[in-house]
């Protein structure tokens, strides 16, 4: 009976190492492709919002 217990307590440990490298990557692309985007926004003089959307709408 008490191996039930043991199994969800290492499957939480699993599961939330996976979380965290996933919010990791996540987070460090987002930032590279802000990033990589931000020189290209100033030169054409558009703000955050109006560049990001129309990016995202315009495919």
């Amino acid at each position: 009976m008490n191996a039930l217990p043991a199994f969800f307590v290492g499957l939480s440990i699993i599961v939330g190492l996976a979380l965290i490298v996933t919010a990791a990557t996540a987070g460090v692309w987002s930032v590279q492709y802000f990033a990589r985007n931000r020189r290209v926004r100033l030169e054409q003089r558009q703000p955050l919002f109006s560049y990001y959307r129309h990016a995202a709408f315009s495919h």
